[in-house]
């Protein structure tokens, strides 16, 4: 079923199934904002000006911070585009997250202070982040996005994750919740914002409470999950997708974008660790060591499972993964909303671009470099293959009018290929 508002057609008509992912991780959010801003100016360098990401992946998905991402992107704004241009995010953070996050208070308490805080309740209130995304995203529901979304949480009362996603709800119509309620549920961090609340109500009546955390409790790096429901539809026989078998990763092209993390020097050992208590493992060194350890491990797991699966179907190029594990200090942090700290992070986010395409290394969980070139130069060698993948679809489906192919060729000239089945 093609999506309304949506430029993109479905896989059907194409040869691959395409996969964006954002890891979660705060402030932190920053980092990927920068790749993503790099990739769709290569995709408007090909395509046009409007071209947005959300007319080249099949699914986006997004944990935490990641979801706030992927709701800017899909979000439709009053002409049914996107709500966010890629380029605006990285200033939506800077903007919005010494508000989310003030400081202020913090620093001038001590850490006595601070661990009495963090035992007593969240350290912010989540205030500001409720209006503010009340305020961007209104009453749009999860159906209205521009493309299919994937958005983990967990739900506290029921001890399982809930998947808000654009497949689910088609079983599930009680999950078909606003956008602003799911992503205040996916960024309710524990011990850093509250809890979150909300019901829903299908057309007979029934209705769902929802009690939500974090998202990054069960999929703080969500690429495994999105592939997961793409494979479902597959399986349910969807029309929108080409028959699959469960072998042939080398269907998907998979982007997965990481919020950094501190791998070379570590930020915990185990002689610190040792000494915790509750207190310890709620607040050391003005981070949540509980919070740090199941989220990072949660994003490693799932990076080397899709390595690990690629790597071994031959089909290694199809999944990038980009990240960086050397960050430190306050770089770290998923809260330290300084405009020091926040201008720091662009930074990270640019050289992100100029360090080599790495991959995980299975047996030290450190990512190495390949001899591939640089992230930016795979993000370009990316945006050719989905900017590819799209015209194609655009060929073969006969949804498209061919007044709209020739519009399109006034950026890229099509293949004789590609021409022929135009005429057909």
């Amino acid at each position: 079923m093609e999506r309304s508002g949506s430029l993109l057609q479905p896989p059907t008509y194409g040869k691959s199934i395409t996969i964006l992912s954002i890891d979660g991780g705060g402030i932190r959010g920053i980092i990927p904002s920068v790749i993503l801003a790099f990739l769709e100016s290569e995709l408007q360098k090909l395509d046009g000006e409007d071209a947005r990401l959300a007319d080249y992946f099949d699914v986006i998905s997004g944990t935490s911070t990641g979801g706030l991402v992927t709701a800017m992107l899909t979000a439709p704004n009053e002409n049914n585009r996107p709500l966010f241009a890629a380029k605006d995010i990285k200033d939506f953070y800077l903007e919005n997250c010494p508000k989310i996050f003030p400081q202020h208070s913090h620093y001038l308490l001590g850490s006595a202070e601070k661990i009495v805080k963090a035992v007593k309740g969240p350290k912010y209130d989540g205030k500001y982040l409720h209006n503010l995304l009340n305020e961007k995203l209104g009453d749009t529901k999860l159906h209205q996005t521009l493309t299919n979304v994937v958005i983990p949480t967990f739900d506290i009362k029921l001890l399982q994750p809930t998947i808000f996603s654009s497949y689910a709800i088609k079983q599930h119509p009680n999950l078909n919740a606003n956008l602003r309620d799911i992503c205040i549920g996916t960024s309710a961090a524990p011990t850093y914002l509250p809890a979150h609340y909300f019901e829903t109500q299908d057309s007979d009546g029934c209705i769902r409470p929802f009690n939500l955390i974090d998202g990054g409790v069960a999929a703080n790096n969500p690429a495994l999950v999105a592939i997961s429901q793409v494979t479902g539809e597959v399986t349910r026989g969807n029309t929108d997708f080409f028959p699959m078998q469960p072998w042939e990763y080398n269907r998907f092209i998979v982007l997965s974008l990481g919020t950094g993390t501190a791998k070379e020097e570590g930020t915990y050992d185990a002689n610190q660790a040792a000494k915790w208590g509750i207190l310890g493992w709620l607040s050391s060194g003005g981070s949540t060591p509980l919070v740090d350890v199941f989220t990072q491990a949660s994003s490693d797991m799932v990076d080397f499972h899709l390595s690990t699966l690629f790597q071994a179907l031959q089909s290694e190029d199809n999944y990038l993964r980009i990240q960086d594990d050397t960050l430190t200090g306050d770089l770290c942090s998923v809260d330290i909303a300084t405009e020091e700290n926040l201008q720091n992070l662009v930074e990270v986010g640019e050289n992100l671009l100029k360090k080599p395409v790495t991959r995980v290394n299975l047996q030290t969980g450190v990512c190495q470099p390949l001899n591939m070139g640089t992230n930016e130069e795979a993000l370009k060698r990316l945006a050719k293959t989905l900017s590819d993948e799209k015209r194609l679809r655009d060929v073969m489906s006969p949804n498209v009018h061919k007044s709209k192919i020739r519009r399109l060729s006034s950026f890229r000239t099509f293949s004789q290929t590609e021409r022929i089945r135009a005429k057909n």
